[in-house]
Formats: C-alpha cells, sequence, structure tokens
C-alpha cells in the first residue's frame, strides 16, 4: 500500500486504535460505497478492526476502533455512557447571539420528531483565518461543540437552524455562501471536525487532539 494512502494512527493498545479519519472517507463499507474505514484501516494494519462510532463521510477527525469484538462492545458502550468525550470544531458563517450555550430543537430520524441537545462555544480564530475572512467580506465563526445526543447529522442541522450553516455543507448549508467561500477562501469541503477526543483508559483519562485541516 502506498504511504499517502495509509490512515495516521494517533493512538494505539491491545484493545483499540484511535485514527484520524480524513474527509470523504467513509465509516463504514457498505452498498455502493468505495472506500471505508472499515475496510481500508484493517487492510492497513493486517486485521479485521470494529467501528466503536462513527463520523459521516464528509466529517474529518477522530475515530475510534477495536480490535476484536469484545473491545468493540466494551468500547462502544463507554461511548453510548458518554464516559467518551467528543468534542468538534465547526467553521460557521455568521456569528453565535450568545458566546455559549445550548441548541435543544429536535430532529427527524426515520419520520420521526426526535429530541436533540448540542452543547456550544464559540472558539478564536486564527490570525490568518480572521484576515482572510475580513479581506474576503465574509463573516464567520469558529464553534466548539459536543453532544448530549447522537442524531444524524446532529451538528449540521442544529447549526443551520440556528443560523450559523457550515461552511462547505452542500445539503444544510448557504450554497452561495459556500461558493464564495471557496473561491475566497478555497475552502473546499465540510468544515466540521470531531477534534479532541478523551477516552477513560487503564491509566486513567487520556486527551487526544489534532488540528482540522481546515484551520
Amino acid at each position: 500500500m502506498k504511504s499517502e494512502t495509509l490512515i495516521p494512527i494517533v493512538y494505539e493498545d491491545d484493545e483499540i486504535i484511535l485514527i484520524n479519519k480524513k474527509s470523504g472517507l467513509a465509516s463504514q463499507g457498505g452498498v455502493g460505497v468505495g472506500k471505508s474505514v472499515d475496510t481500508e484501516l484493517s487492510a492497513q494494519i493486517g486485521q479485521k478492526v470494529y467501528l466503536c462510532h462513527r463520523l459521516d463521510k464528509d466529517t474529518s477527525g477522530l475515530l475510534l476502533c477495536a480490535k476484536t469484538p469484545a473491545a468493540a462492545n466494551k468500547w462502544s458502550r463507554l461511548v453510548g455512557e458518554k464516559s467518551v468525550k467528543k468534542e468538534y470544531l465547526a467553521l460557521c458563517f455568521g456569528q453565535p447571539k450568545n458566546p455559549s450555550g445550548k441548541i435543544s430543537l429536535p430532529i427527524k430520524e426515520k419520520g420521526q420528531s426526535k429530541s436533540a441537545v448540542t452543547y456550544y462555544e464559540k472558539a478564536q480564530l486564527s490570525d490568518f483565518l480572521r484576515e482572510e475572512a475580513e479581506a474576503s467580506n465574509l463573516d464567520v465563526c469558529l464553534m466548539k461543540l459536543t453532544l448530549a445526543t447522537g442524531r444524524t447529522h446532529q451538528i449540521r442541522i442544529h447549526l443551520s437552524q440556528s443560523e450559523l450553516p457550515i461552511i462547505g455543507d452542500d445539503k444544510y448549508g448557504d450554497f452561495k455562501l459556500n461558493k464564495a467561500a471557496k473561491s475566497l477562501l478555497g475552502l473546499k469541503r465540510l468544515c466540521l471536525c470531531a477534534f479532541r477526543l478523551t477516552l477513560p483508559l487503564a491509566s486513567g483519562q487520556q486527551t487526544f487532539e489534532i488540528t482540522p485541516d481546515f484551520l
């Protein structure tokens, strides 16, 4: 396998592998899916891996996989119990009305309206990105988010409903602004990343963090 196709491994032990998934790579294979983490990573390390949670194909960032079915059951349970803390960064158009708070709006899943809660905090843009946005006359902000619930596309929907569409979101975002961001800022994909993950390891809580490639 060529080195440029390797999936970056952030942490590994006897039970789990924590990777940095790139945007455009599906988490799980299936009908109509070309490449996916479960098949690509299995081929890369020479053994089958099991997903402990999922990220949307267009969302980048930290994704936890297990090496055995038993480990997958254990860590999937820890993820479901919120013992694994996941934090996201999203680059959005607009500005939040408050510097921090929560979005509590229902989301439809399989025809049913389900409760959904997202906590947010406005983060600081880099000087470079802020200057580029100002020069391009684009109003953008960086949002740090955590999920109290795990609905499909929850962050994308909640930010769109809050008039803070994520840059590059071609489903829930703003088409005209996306086009401007692509042309003026060179941002061509969904600017959403699972940038920080805290794991309850045997040695204690350990936090892993990456820098999103859109920053």
